[in-house]
């Protein structure tokens, strides 16, 4: 019995000596890095959308600060590498190419300002890689990327279309698309504005998205600005676009003689209003029929960059402002 109790204390002592060896080793033991990765794989968002936030996010707060670098590429352009003289479809409104998580915080933020413009484009992918931290404290997931696919918003297409008819063959003739506002400027809200076709191809035509443009009155011009047909049919169509999907248009026709021709950067006499319609809450309406310019209205300026609008209303006596033209001069 003595014999068997001494081995049963010494077991005891073993098995409570190797405890505390094993404990001893996991209080040695680094604890885990933080993981980091996006917190979706993709995003699907309108132009219109204005600022959006993509997140970052570790699985528990870190250790200390740090910054995140990543990368840009997909269809869509960005404003820093657009430069200065290409069109660009958003821009990086927080720290360009980097972020931080803060010691203790598990969320990082980047900024992405998304512009409408005056285009019907295909959708477009904007792609945000991880590329590195600056920490050795962070293991970077497989989900180190977010792909957000950019849809057209909703709007309106305005098309000037000419020698579409039967047996109408106008090799010649060349217009141009003018939209003007009323008694308002910067209604756009847009840095980059893109301007419609322009040459002797028909149509030229340009994209009003609903959300930049203000509520009020519009005004076209549709300058013949070189050709020798007369008479020169033309049709100028808005359809709606809602949703992705195109409404049936609304066309309105015209036609000018030889007396309309003005080629306006030679004779530095504004293209003539011709119709108008006006934004109403969320939509475009009031389309109202085609007036050719007179022979006088050509010869003279002084009243071109005005018109008077529907009674009661107040802003009769504001000049339209030019927005965007089809040509550039």
């Amino acid at each position: 019995m003595k014999t068997y109790r001494t081995s049963l204390i010494m077991c005891a002592f073993t098995m409570s000596v190797v405890s505390l060896l094993f404990s001893s080793c996991k209080e040695d033991e680094p604890p885990a890095k933080p993981k980091l990765s996006f917190d979706k794989s993709s995003l699907t968002v309108n132009e219109g959308d204005g600022e959006i936030e993509i997140k970052l996010k570790l699985d528990k707060g870190a250790f200390e600060d740090f910054t995140i670098a990543y990368e840009l590429t997909g269809t869509a352009v960005d404003k820093v590498s657009a430069g200065t003289t290409k069109a660009y479809d958003y821009e990086i409104s927080s720290d360009y190419l980097e972020t931080e998580i803060d010691k203790d915080d598990s969320i990082g933020i980047i900024k992405i300002k998304l512009y409408s413009d005056l285009s019907i484009e295909e959708d477009e992918m904007i792609q945000i890689s991880i590329k590195d931290t600056d920490s050795e404290n962070i293991e970077i997931t497989r989900n180190d990327d977010i792909k957000i696919t950019v849809k057209q918003e909703d709007g309106m297409v305005v098309a000037l279309q000419w020698g579409i008819g039967a047996g109408e063959k106008y090799t010649d003739v060349d217009m141009d698309l003018f939209l003007w506002a009323k008694g308002t400027t910067g209604v756009f809200g847009l840095t980059n504005i893109q301007s419609a076709s322009a040459g002797f191809a028909s149509p030229e035509y340009f994209f009003l998205p609903v959300k930049p443009f203000a509520v009020g009155s519009y005004g076209l011009s549709c300058n013949y600005y070189e050709g020798k047909q007369t008479p020169m049919n033309f049709v100028v169509s808005y359809i709606k676009i809602v949703g992705g999907a195109e409404t049936p248009a609304i066309n309105k026709k015209g036609t000018y003689t030889l007396v309309n021709v003005n080629p306006y950067d030679v004779t530095k006499v504004d293209p003539k209003l011709v119709m108008t319609f006006d934004k109403v809450g969320t939509d475009f309406t009031n389309f109202s029929e085609i007036t050719p310019p007179s022979e006088k209205s050509r010869m003279s300026s002084g009243n071109s960059s005005t018109i008077t609008l529907k009674k009661g209303d107040d802003s009769k006596n504001k000049p339209f402002t030019p927005l965007v033209t089809g040509r550039s001069v």
